[in-house]
Formats: C-alpha cells, structure tokens, sequence
C-alpha cells in the first residue's frame, strides 16, 4: 500500500492554543460558510477517523457496528469468542457514592453475552493512564453486576480496548504494537481473564509499516485508521469489503451540513498526531536501514574469515585480523 502524495494536505491540523482554564470542547460550532471555507482550503475529502469525532462518527454509531464488531473480533475474539451483536450503553457512569465524581467513556457497549467492552481513541500523552483504566473497569464491574443474588460468577467480563496514538511508556523498547495485560501469578500463568486490557499504540504501528504483512487482517484494519485520508485511487480499488465499508462512512460528501460543522470543530481542537507518526514510521525505516548495513557487515566479515581459514590462517590470526572473536571464527568456520 502507498503512502499519501507530497501535494496532499494533511488533515490533523495542529491545534490552536487555548487557555489552560478553558481546555476541552469550548469552541464556538463553525458556521456553514465557514465549515466549507476550511473544507476547501484543507482539501478534506476524507474523514480522518483518529479525530474525536471521527473516531466516534465511525464506531459509536448504530449502523456503522458492524465495523466495531470486525475491530474487536479481529483483536480480541480469542479472548471474548466471536461477537456477534453489539449493543451501545450509556457513556456515563456515576461513581459509587453520590458524591463521588462520574466517567465518561469513548465508546461503552455490550455483546449478545452481556460481556462488557470499553473503547477508548488516546490522542494526547495522559500520566497515569493505566491507573484511569483501572478505575473505568472497576466502575464498568460494580454497575453491572446484581448484586443482591449474590453469585459471583455473574460478575460481569469486561474488556478494555485502547487505541493510542503515543508510545505506552510501560511498553517502552518493546516493538510489538498490540499488547494485552491479563492478571498473572508469580509463575507467569494466567490468575484471571475477567478483566482484559488491550493496547494498539498506532505510532509503533506506523514505524513498521514498510515490513508488515498487509494480507494480515489486523494490520489492514489498523492502515485504514492511520491511512484512509491518504489513499490513492490504485488502493481503493483493492479493498476488502470491509475496507471498503469503513472507506465509505469517512467520505465527508456524505456528511450533513450539521456533521460537517461538528467534523471540522472536532479538527480545530484536536491535537496532531500524524506528524508524531510518521516521524516514528522514519525512525523505524532508519532502523531497519541501519540492521541492514550492520547485517552486511557482518556477512562480508564472514567471508573474508571463510576466505582466509580456506587458505590455511589460524583461526586465531583471523580472529585478530577481522575483529572478531576466536569463538566467533570457530562458529564460522563450523558452518562454511
């Protein structure tokens, strides 16, 4: 799959700065003329799903679920079985006491077994996240559980499902992309599966994006997030259906003058992403530059010890000549 074109636009715009007291969803709704004036000048054709309202337009609405229940079931549905059927719930939930403060989740729904899933979009760097997903999930397990029949293994499962667009620092130097935190002993065997968080950090996604196996059906799905503003005429012609599906409900032409305006409000607060991602996808292609040389150096060392033992050297003469090892020229020599 390509990448987008120099001359193309990019959508995440950087946000304009606002007064530490007034962060949030404070700007004014956009007028009509002034919605399609930013339209046109930013050339937005396409949805950018990563967008809060893009993200939510996408996954939380009622005739778009089939795309959230590909999402899981591709991510997760070794854990949760195949889902199904999704039923959205209330995004707000009170705190346990009446003076305790309530949580407001991203996306909040259940499937046809009454398992519990959270979705969360994490654009901006938040400290203590994993701690805020503790609190989500045990809020999501006391109010969903009848407690008064006192049978616990009626506790509900809940799954919570995290797409960031920042490298987890609990993750740090860890390559993989798509993590899952289960409850463990000291043995490292699983205690409990109740409660599952998964983490997709989509900055390490887009590192690798050059050497990933786009056959496979998470890393499809995962390029349309990242990717979808950017595709070229060639790409959409070979979309999956699903691919397709999600490529269509990002159309902004299909918008209505109100979700266009709520579109383009979303972009004016939202923090850009796009350039964090695309210098960690350079970071990563330097990288595999770099693994590259240092691998052909290594090949033509070991040539050049091949050639010299086949001559009669002593291994370790050749190993003071090159700058390896005597082990290192025993291990070569063993496999000539």
């Amino acid at each position: 799959m390509s990448k987008r074109s120099k001359g193309q636009k990019n959508q995440r715009t950087k946000p304009q700065k606002q007064n530490k007291n007034t962060r949030g969803n404070t700007r004014k709704l956009p007028s009509i003329k002034e919605t399609e004036a930013y339209i046109k000048e930013h050339n937005l054709k396409v949805m950018d799903p990563l967008s809060d309202y893009g993200f939510k337009r996408l996954l939380a609405s009622e005739r778009n679920k089939d795309i959230l229940m590909h999402l899981l079931n591709v991510f997760i549905s070794d854990d949760t079985g195949i889902i199904t059927d999704i039923s959205y719930l209330p995004t707000e939930v009170l705190g346990i006491r009446k003076e305790d403060r309530f949580v407001r989740y991203d996306l909040y729904c259940k499937n046809q077994d009454g398992k519990r899933f959270i979705v969360e979009m994490q654009n901006g760097k938040q400290s203590n996240y994993a701690d805020r997903l503790r609190v989500y999930t045990s809020l999501a397990t006391v109010h969903n559980w009848d407690k008064k029949d006192k049978k616990y293994e009626r506790v509900p499962k809940i799954y919570s499902f995290n797409i960031m667009s920042y490298d987890m620092p609990e993750f740090k130097g860890k390559k993989r992309f798509f993590s899952k935190i289960y409850q463990k002993d000291d043995d490292n065997d699983i205690f409990s599966k109740n409660i599952v968080y998964y983490f997709v950090e989509l900055s390490k996604f887009a590192a690798q994006l050059e050497t990933l196996d786009m056959s496979d059906e998470r890393n499809r799905i995962l390029y349309m997030f990242t990717n979808v503003v950017y595709l070229q005429k060639n790409e959409i012609n070979t979309l999956t259906p699903m691919q397709m599906r999600f490529y269509e409900e990002c159309q902004i032409n299909n918008f209505t003058d109100m979700e266009k305006q709520d579109y383009v409000k979303s972009l004016m607060e939202y923090p850009s992403v796009q350039e964090m991602m695309e210098c960690e996808r350079a970071e990563g292609i330097q990288q595999g530059i770099q693994i590259g040389i240092e691998q052909g150096r290594e090949e033509e060392k070991r040539q050049i010890v091949c050639n010299m033992l086949a001559k009669g050297f002593d291994p370790d003469l050749v190993a003071e000549i090159v700058g390896l090892t005597a082990e290192a020229v025993r291990e070569v020599s063993a496999t000539a």
